[in-house]
């Protein structure tokens, strides 16, 4: 069944999902190892400053086109931003994190509705093997020290995947 943009937009789902050309897709959440790795993301993002708290939200939606919401795991929205409820102002970054049942295929065509928009960064975390990636547009790579870095954000990738 295909539903409007409008229609999703006005629906709760518990957890949220990503409505893509009129499919409602569930997000694997839920289990405990991804939501511990979200939560100390988010905290340790929220303790960088206060006005980056203002700026970072958990489960966002993301108007990335016309006929797409996506739903960042974690995203910081830029600086001057309007408040938007949906968010239509592409965020400074977004975060992704794996849950065993993702797959690269549908990590990456999100990624890329991420660029689509204009997001220019993109971070992407295993929590299992306390691993981070870096995404650019048309670039995919290991965080090699294990910091990510965003636009003067940085993050230990593993220290606060281990917490």
């Amino acid at each position: 069944m295909t539903i409007s943009v409008e229609e999703y937009l006005n629906t709760s789902y518990r957890p949220d999902c990503d409505h893509v050309d009129g499919e409602v897709r569930e997000r694997h959440c839920g289990e405990r190892d991804l939501s511990a790795a979200m939560r100390d993301v988010l905290l340790y993002l929220c303790g960088l400053s206060a006005g980056q708290r203002e700026r970072t939200f958990l489960t966002l939606r993301v108007r990335v086109n016309a006929t797409r919401v996506r739903v960042p795991d974690v995203c910081i929205t830029r600086h001057g931003a309007p408040e938007e409820q949906v968010v239509e102002t592409a965020p400074e970054l977004c975060i992704e994190i794996l849950s065993p049942e993702d797959t690269m295929t549908r990590t990456l065509e999100k990624i890329n509705d991420y660029f689509a928009m204009g997001v220019p960064v993109c971070w992407i975390l295993d929590p299992i093997s306390r691993q981070g990636w870096v995404a650019t547009p048309g670039k995919l790579e290991d965080a090699v020290d294990g910091i990510l870095r965003a636009n003067g954000i940085e993050m230990p990738a593993a220290e606060v995947l281990a917490e």
